[in-house]
């Protein structure tokens, strides 16, 4: 995975560098403000470590912007800092980030706490998946509902739990003509013929 670290700080780039380079592809940038475009971009890493002050935006500036930003709100945000009190820690969340780390980082930690991370992302984009699916699945449902409105009588819709290639059909006596019989790939085979006749009534009509 990709990891952007904005650090001013040079001794501090290469301790990170060290931690992290031998899993993950480390992009290192001076400021805040560089930070920022870097996260703009479509190609931008999913994870940034962030320090609380540099030149430029700051750790929590960073956050605010990314967190306001639509592309880029889901980024990963972990701050690396040597303020550790308790207002501080709350006022780095608050900012919009997802983790808090002390300077200096213990090694196994930064890599416990950046696998969290990466499993926290991995986590995110198989929900998304499944809401696109879903989407699509629903808008299959609602083409053929539409398209079955002018199919012949003997070519019966089913109901929501029988919809085809999405649910097994639980009625007793079903026949081979029902929807709920066929198959994904029968489904769209049939949706072009209901078409067809829906369009043949529609022009049979005076």
């Amino acid at each position: 995975m990709r990891v952007l670290i904005a650090e001013d700080d040079v001794f501090f780039q290469k301790v990170l560098q060290q931690i992290l380079a031998p899993d993950h592809e480390v992009i290192v940038v001076q400021d805040g403000n560089e930070a920022w475009e870097k996260l703009q971009r479509p190609d931008a890493p999913r994870l940034a470590i962030l320090d609380w002050v540099m030149p430029g935006l700051s750790g929590p500036q960073v956050c605010r912007k990314v967190r306001g930003c639509a592309t880029s709100s889901s980024t990963y945000l972990i701050i690396l800092t040597t303020k550790n009190s308790e207002a501080d820690i709350v006022a780095g969340l608050r900012a919009g980030a997802d983790d808090y780390i002390t300077k200096p980082p213990i090694p196994a930690e930064l890599r416990a706490r950046v696998r969290v991370g990466e499993r926290i992302l991995a986590l995110q984009e198989s929900v998304d998946a499944q809401w696109i699916q879903a989407n699509q699945a629903s808008g299959r449902e609602d083409l053929l509902r539409g398209l079955m409105a002018g199919c012949p009588a003997g070519v019966r819709l089913p109901g929501q739990e029988h919809f085809c290639g999405i649910e097994p059909c639980s009625r007793q006596h079903c026949e081979s003509g029902d929807c709920c019989s066929l198959s994904g790939t029968e489904t769209n085979r049939l949706m072009p013929r209901c078409a067809d006749v829906s369009l043949e009534k529609y022009h049979s009509q005076p």
